[in-house]
C-alpha cells in the first residue's frame, strides 16, 4: 500500500476518535444538566420524609421531705384532749355542785389512766385563791403528758388548760393549785368525810385548820370543854395546863387537846409508852422490867 494511502486511513480514524468523545461528553452533560435541573425542582408528596423526632429529655424534680416523728408528750396531748372533748360531748352536766364535777374527773381520771398516762384528780377553786380544802368547789384532772409536766382537763367544760394557746383554750394557773388524789378511791374517801381529810382515824380538821378528837360524828372540844358520852362538858373544872378526862378527872395536858394515861409519857407533845415487859425509865427510853 502506497504510503499516503496510509496516511489517510490514519487521519480518517482520529478523526472518528474525535467526533465519538464529543458526542459522549454532550449526551453526559445532558444528562448531568437535568440532573441538576430535577435538584431545583420541587420534590413531590412521595419525596417528602418526615422529619427524624426531636427527643427533649425532661426533667422530674424530686423533693426529699423530712418527716418529724412525733414525740411521745404530742401524742398523749392528742389523746387526753380527745378524752375530754369525747366526755363532754357525750355526758351532762348542769348542777354546779361538788359531786357532779367530782364524780365526772373520776371518769375521765379512768379513761386517761387506761390510755397509759399516768393521772391525779385535783380538788380546789378555779375563781378565787383557798386556804383549805373546806374551802373548795370544784375537781378537775391534770394529765402528766410528759415526765414532769402535767395538763390540766377540764371535765365539766370540756378542754384543757395550760399556758400555751396552740394547745389549750384557757389559761388558769389556778388549775395546778389544790389537793391531789392518786385515784378515785382517795377522792370518794374525802367525799365521804370531808372534815377528817388529812387527820388520823377519830380526828376532824377544826375551823382553826388543825386536827381536833372527835366527841362525836361532827363536834370535837374545844378550850377546857372535855367530852364526855360524846358530848362536850362546858368549862373544864381543872387548873391551867390540864384537862379534863373523859373519866370525869383532870389530867396533865400533853398538848392543847391531849393528855396521857397508864404508863405512857408525854414527850414533844406526844404520849409514849413501852410495849408488855417493859418501863418507861427517867431517860424516856424503854426498860425491861426485873
Amino acid at each position: 500500500m502506497k504510503r499516503s494511502s496510509i496516511l489517510f486511513f490514519i487521519v480518517f480514524f482520529i478523526l472518528i476518535l474525535i467526533f465519538t468523545a464529543g458526542c459522549t461528553n454532550a449526551s453526559t452533560n445532558h444528562s448531568t444538566n437535568n440532573v441538576t435541573n430535577n435538584q431545583l425542582s420541587p420534590p413531590s408528596n412521595s419525596d417528602v420524609k418526615s422529619p427524624a423526632p426531636i427527643y427533649t429529655p425532661t426533667y422530674t424534680p424530686t423533693y426529699t421531705v423530712t418527716v418529724i416523728p412525733e414525740t411521745l408528750k404530742d401524742r398523749n396531748i392528742k389523746t387526753i384532749k380527745n378524752i375530754v372533748e369525747v366526755y363532754h360531748s357525750t355526758h351532762t352536766y348542769t348542777v354546779p355542785d361538788m359531786y357532779a364535777c367530782a364524780q365526772m374527773s373520776q371518769d375521765v381520771w379512768d379513761q386517761v389512766e387506761t390510755a397509759g398516762i399516768p393521772a391525779v384528780i385535783i380538788v380546789g377553786r378555779v375563781d378565787q385563791d383557798i386556804s383549805s380544802i373546806q374551802q373548795s368547789n370544784h375537781a378537775w384532772v391534770t394529765a402528766e403528758v410528759s415526765p414532769g409536766s402535767g395538763i390540766a382537763m377540764e371535765t365539766t367544760g370540756g378542754y384543757l388548760v395550760c399556758p400555751d394557746p396552740t394547745i389549750c383554750a384557757v389559761n388558769n394557773p389556778r388549775y395546778y393549785t389544790g389537793w391531789h388524789f392518786n385515784t378515785p378511791l382517795e377522792l370518794q374517801n374525802y367525799i365521804n368525810n370531808p372534815l377528817g381529810y388529812g387527820c388520823p382515824a377519830g380526828y376532824k380538821i377544826g375551823n382553826d385548820n388543825l386536827c381536833h378528837q372527835t366527841c362525836s360524828a361532827t363536834t370535837y372540844c374545844t378550850g377546857n370543854s372535855a367530852c364526855v358520852n360524846q358530848q362536850c362538858v362546858g368549862v373544864s373544872p381543872c387548873s391551867a395546863g390540864s384537862l379534863f378526862g373523859n373519866d370525869n378527872l383532870c389530867h396533865t395536858a400533853c398538848s392543847a387537846t391531849t393528855y396521857c394515861t397508864g404508863n405512857s409519857a408525854c414527850v414533844d407533845q406526844q404520849c409514849i409508852s413501852c410495849s408488855a415487859g417493859y418501863y418507861l425509865g427517867t431517860d424516856l427510853q424503854c426498860h425491861k422490867n426485873r
